[in-house]
């Protein structure tokens, strides 16, 4: 094949692989927002890999059009990112529209995801106008404030706080001499770490919560971790632990479901231990001599600003969550250490070998995901009928799809919940301990124990309304459910006991939903017998009653 075609095809996949990352979104997948992107990069990966193998294998391997091709992709990343922060800012103007309750988010699921890949690429417009040569600064200069504003209005704090830092530092190295902006920046730091505890003070703790509990996710198993995906499977049991025991605890009224403990690095320890954190600083300290051997590049040190605006963002959030922070983090490294030079020779067979290897391991890979997209674009049809009102028909759907998709703990989760729908309460149950296995939940604890509800297996059913009520103490449906349960098995008291403790529980969020709930406790009081009057006694009306015994009553 003709260079000069496979080199216009790399340039090509390239573009398709930072759009693909940043703006694929489609409802044919459950997940609409990050599951289409993490499958557009996967594919635009392979087929990039495989033209790359095909072009060194015909081709010589030409050294000096690498950095082109790295300038290129330097370029194409700042204009995509430079579009998905101009998309943010007219979504804040209200031109177009954004998700859920976000003010921004991009072509994103929140603004997380949307700061998180700015940020990543910010260092890189500085190269850009490095490689240009042309004294073009307004380029720069746009393109860097259009990015920035776009952080700062999305208000994610982790944005503004990588931005802040990177900058410093970028200006110190760059202009060691200059001491205004030294002060201006090391002031500027100081400040923003101050106001941003202050900006979200709720967010902020209920982050103190989640850190606190996971401490104790590694003191459990500190050296090898819990293993892949150990906190999702792992954490809320550890905070419903955590909140038995304190259960007048003031992060109470803070906590919620939670999925990551917002630290890269925390995910980190939990899920591979010690052992885990030890290799990560050692590929830290390589890539830091690799940086030290090839600093004079310009291209180097952008490299190391992104990967260093990364490591800020992740100490706050879950940049890695999103394929386009992975696709900076490993063009970063491969810039740094292409460019360190090591003089590693190997032998021309086995490199041929390797190659020629690759190529039947990329098209297995391929065709696994492939088979793998095929399979959630086919739970995503049968989920929406499922909703229109074709549960049972769907069922044998969802059973064929169960072995393919039985390490997707969210498919797990909707099999249960249309088998509970369905009432095939026993099987829901049987997927529903599969599901918990890979993901302790709120919801998935409430689903649990309605299907023991349904079966009259009430003392299951408590434990999972009791672990749930843990997790969320905020929450006014376990403790609801809790009433009903003891109303249904006659045990009066214990309901009668709970529902004054519903009716002084703290509100974090008015709805309708709970002043439902309140009304109807109010009735489960007034309805309780009534202890004898004395005829030393006053009567009390029913509200004076609930009153009073509301005040001998500690809130457990």
């Amino acid at each position: 094949m003709n260079k000069s075609i496979l080199q216009a095809i790399r340039y090509i996949l390239l573009f398709l692989l930072g759009a693909g990352s940043l703006f694929l979104s489609s409802g044919a997948f459950v997940d609409v927002h990050l599951a289409p992107k993490w499958y557009s990069t996967i594919f635009c990966g392979i087929v990039l890999m495989a033209v790359c193998l095909v072009f060194s294998l015909l081709h010589n391997a030409d050294k000096e059009k690498k950095p082109s091709m790295a300038a290129f992709f330097c370029f194409i990343v700042s204009v995509l990112c430079t579009a998905q922060a101009v998309y943010g800012i007219l979504q804040y103007a209200k031109i177009l529209p954004s998700i859920g309750s976000f003010r921004i988010t991009g072509s994103f699921d929140n603004p997380a995801g949307f700061a998180a890949c700015l940020c990543a690429v910010f260092p890189t417009i500085f190269y850009v106008l490095v490689i240009n040569r042309l004294g073009q600064s307004w380029f720069t200069a746009i393109t860097a404030t259009i990015i920035a504003s776009a952080i700062f209005l999305s208000g994610s704090r982790s944005g503004m706080i990588s931005l802040i830092i990177v900058s410093t530092v970028f200006s110190l190295y760059e202009y060691p001499k200059r001491r205004k902006i030294k002060l201006i920046m090391f002031f500027t730091v100081c400040l923003l770490f101050s106001t941003s505890y202050f900006l979200k003070k709720d967010s902020a703790d209920g982050r103190l919560l989640i850190w606190r509990c996971s401490w104790e996710m590694v003191k459990e198993k500190p050296l090898f971790g819990h293993g892949y995906g150990g906190f999702k499977a792992n954490y809320m049991n550890f905070q419903a632990d955590y909140f038995t025991q304190n259960p007048d605890s003031e992060y109470a009224m803070l906590a919620d479901n939670v999925n990551r403990p917002f630290n890269e690095y925390i995910s980190l320890i939990i899920n591979y231990g010690l052992v885990g954190l030890l290799v990560f600083l050692v590929f830290c300290r390589f890539l830091w001599r690799s940086f030290l051997r090839g600093r004079q590049e310009p291209l180097v040190r952008s490299a190391v600003f992104s990967l260093l605006s990364i490591a800020v963002f992740a100490a706050f959030s879950y940049p890695l969550t999103y394929p386009f922070v992975w696709i900076m983090v490993i063009f970063n490294i491969i810039i740094i250490i292409y460019k360190a030079k090591y003089s590693i020779k190997i032998p021309k067979k086995i490199l041929l070998s390797a190659k020629l290897l690759a190529i039947p391991a990329i098209i297995y890979f391929g065709f696994t995901m492939y088979q793998r997209m095929n399979n959630e674009i086919l739970w995503c049809r049968i989920a929406n009928q499922s909703l229109a009102g074709k549960t049972e028909q769907m069922l044998p759907e969802y059973e064929k799809l169960h072995t393919a998709l039985s390490d997707n703990e969210l498919f797990l989760y909707n099999y249960t919940a249309e088998l509970n729908v369905a009432k095939f309460y026993e099987r829901s149950l049987e997927i529903g301990r599969k599901c918990e296995r890979l993901w302790a939940d709120y919801d998935l604890q409430m689903l649990m124990a309605d299907n023991y509800e349904q079966l009259r297996q009430y003392e299951e059913a408590e434990q999972h309304y009791r672990k749930a009520a843990a997790m969320c103490p905020v929450k006014f449906m376990p403790l609801y459910r809790l009433v009903k349960l003891y109303n249904a098995r006659g045990d009066k008291a214990r309901a009668l006991n709970l529902a004054k403790i519903i009716l002084r529980k703290k509100i974090k969020i008015p709805s309708a939903t709970i002043q439902s709930i309140k009304h109807e406790m109010y009735r489960v009081i007034e309805e309780a017998p009534k202890p004898q009057k004395s005829d030393n006694q006053p009567a009390i009306v029913p509200q004076e009653r609930m009153m009073q015994e509301l005040e001998n009553t500690q809130i457990g």
